[in-house]
């Protein structure tokens, strides 16, 4: 998806598959700025766009008495509660869980719902405004994988199989699948011959979480390579103090009233 953006002193134009017109009186017009001032981060400006103050959905409830959060009537796992919470906090919408649970219910194997869960609870994977989640890839210098030397990881490929072809025993360690990982897992795998990438994870997609590892490996039928790291993401929190200072400091540089536009680099693009 590539991001175009037309910054004004009183607003800003942000075109991806459809058209955002953010006033300045908007949260996230600070916010977008505030991104720009330490580079583009696509990602960022897609949550950022689909930031709202409170998502007018009746699907959660929150039974604070009884320590419960329910969706559609159905009990939300602990793990989810916890991301539940930490998104409340940060002030990002509600929309971000239910778009996760959506695609969870899409899983066919009930099994790979409950491990999924241990997977990002014991690893912290971030999930997306779309409800897919990150997590990591180690390859080879030339960007093949490890184990068959076959699948090129190119920003922006979907590396795929067929899903009966993935071995849904979490008993059993090292079998057939595409693997992805925890960064504390991968940053001892292969360390000296390995590139390391942040892959998008639908969690319809997810198989298996072998039983060893304390839950670091996941095995899946398809996801999407995201970006080359060197380290593993930190998700930041922004402050309203920061987001003002970001928004006096560009705010200069827009004072004459000229438009400034800001287009996605081709290298950095990510097609859906």
């Amino acid at each position: 998806m590539t991001v175009n953006l037309h910054i004004m002193p009183n607003s800003l134009i942000a075109i991806t598959n459809t058209t955002h017109i953010i006033a300045s009186t908007d949260p996230r017009y600070a916010l977008i700025l505030q991104v720009l001032s330490k580079g583009f981060d696509e990602q960022r400006i897609i949550d950022i766009l689909l930031f709202q103050d409170e998502v007018k959905d009746t699907r959660i409830e929150v039974k604070p008495a009884e320590n419960k959060i329910l969706v559609d009537n159905v009990e939300m796992p602990e793990t989810l509660q916890k991301r539940f919470m930490d998104l409340k906090r940060r002030h990002k919408p509600r929309s971000y869980i239910l778009n996760f649970w959506d695609k969870l219910q899409k899983n066919p194997n009930k099994k790979s719902i409950q491990m999924l869960y241990k997977f990002l609870e014991n690893n912290g994977h971030p999930i997306m405004a779309d409800g897919n989640f990150i997590a990591y890839k180690a390859v080879r210098q030339d960007l093949k994988d490890h184990h068959s030397g076959i699948n090129e990881h190119r920003v922006g490929k979907i590396i795929r199989m067929d899903r009966d072809a993935v071995n849904a025993n979490p008993s059993e360690t090292c079998s057939t699948g595409l693997h992805i990982a925890s960064w504390e897992y991968l940053k001892n795998f292969h360390a000296e011959s390995s590139r390391y990438f942040e892959v998008i994870v639908d969690p319809k997609d997810v198989v298996a979480v072998p039983n060893d590892y304390n839950g670091t490996k996941c095995r899946v039928c398809a996801y999407r390579v995201y970006r080359e790291v060197k380290s593993a993401r930190k998700e930041e929190l922004t402050t309203q103090a920061n987001a003002l200072k970001a928004l006096k400091a560009l705010k200069k540089e827009l004072k004459k009233g000229k438009e400034a536009k800001v287009v996605l680099s081709k290298r950095n693009t990510v097609k859906p």
